[in-house]
């Protein structure tokens, strides 16, 4: 069993406003600004595991692996005024994935005690200074928490076991404390969750068949499947907000859906997409890597990253500023927490 990392007094007064990436010139846009990164503080003793999704307003999720043997993964939040940091839930391996407007975060916690090789997963959030653990649906026993919207609303995913991973979407209910729903599909398949927005809509794909079918799951009706642009090829959702939702179609590249399933248009210049913010900004992924944002009018395409930084952005906030993860160059490569930010 390990141990529960311990949070020092510089651990929490770090502040998001870190240098510029090392050896990473900023990235002149179309629109003239420059994409200009700087890393987020990752406290002594801790090195970058991932960046998560955040509220739209420059709180954003991530989880750090200590560098001591033994020690547990946690989970942090940079804030506008600084690092939080909830820590490791009940000791033990912690993954923060989201966090809201009202400071709630979601994600799980691993337990190497159960099934060994194949430890569960546990969804939890942290609110109030401590974490609670979310309940199970009746019949699987391993979940991770994946997103939460604004008024609480968490988005997850389930599986039977830990050997099984997790598959199935379901939804912790802000308007129903203690409850979780198992999503109805039309057809049985692992799926990959593409969000949820502020009104409870969710968007997912099913693999069902040759390839992914992308659905919007609304809080009540049936599923809607996503209608797609091409003949063949699968239609993931990847992200859905004010009633959009992108995402991408086989080799076709990037999407814009509406709510009844129909195509909006096309995303020029991206692949993928990786994040989008309620005014329908685009974050996403060019042919070779290239990190590109999208304005809501659909262009020009901006560079945000080129591929030799090997950038993954996870959130793109309100005000347009981007965060994920980039390669530092200097002195030695490692991954650090980035925001991009266009002046």
């Amino acid at each position: 069993m390990r141990t529960p990392a311990k949070c020092t007094a510089a651990v929490v007064a770090a502040v998001l406003a870190g240098g510029t990436v090392a050896g990473a010139p900023a990235a002149r846009a179309a629109s003239g600004c420059q994409w200009a990164p700087a890393t987020l503080p990752v406290p002594e003793g801790y090195r970058l595991e991932r960046v998560g999704t955040g509220d739209g307003a420059g709180a954003v999720t991530g989880t750090l692996r200590p560098k001591s043997p033994g020690e547990p993964l946690i989970g942090v939040v940079w804030r506008a005024d600084g690092l939080q940091v909830p820590g490791a839930a009940f000791g033990l391996d912690t993954e923060l994935t989201d966090v809201n407007a009202s400071g709630v975060a979601v994600g799980s916690y691993t337990d190497p005690r159960e099934f060994g090789q194949f430890p569960l997963n546990h969804a939890v959030r942290y609110t109030g200074g401590r974490f609670e653990r979310l309940p199970d649906p009746p019949g699987y026993a391993n979940t991770k928490a994946l997103a939460i919207n604004a008024r609480g609303d968490i988005l997850g995913a389930a599986g039977e076991t830990a050997a099984s991973g997790v598959g199935p979407s379901i939804v912790w209910p802000a308007d129903a404390p203690g409850t979780v729903e198992v999503l109805p599909v039309p057809s049985a398949g692992w799926q990959v969750q593409g969000g949820i927005d502020d009104d409870g809509t969710v968007a997912a794909a099913v693999l069902a068949g040759p390839g992914f079918t992308g659905y919007v799951l609304p809080r009540s009706g049936p599923a809607i499947p996503l209608a797609s642009p091409v003949p063949d090829g699968d239609v993931v959702p990847t992200a859905i907000k004010a009633q959009r939702i992108a995402g991408y179609a086989g080799d076709a590249g990037a999407f814009l859906w509406h709510l009844d399933g129909s195509v909006d248009r096309a995303l020029p210049g991206l692949r993928n997409v990786a994040a989008m913010n309620s005014a329908g900004a685009v974050v996403g992924y060019a042919d070779g890597g290239t990190t590109l944002f999208l304005p809501p009018d659909g262009g020009p395409a901006q560079v945000v990253a080129p591929a030799g930084q090997n950038a993954r952005a996870s959130e793109l906030a309100e005000n347009g500023d981007v965060f994920g993860t980039a390669t530092v160059s200097a002195p030695d490569p490692v991954p650090a927490a980035v925001r991009w930010h266009c002046g």
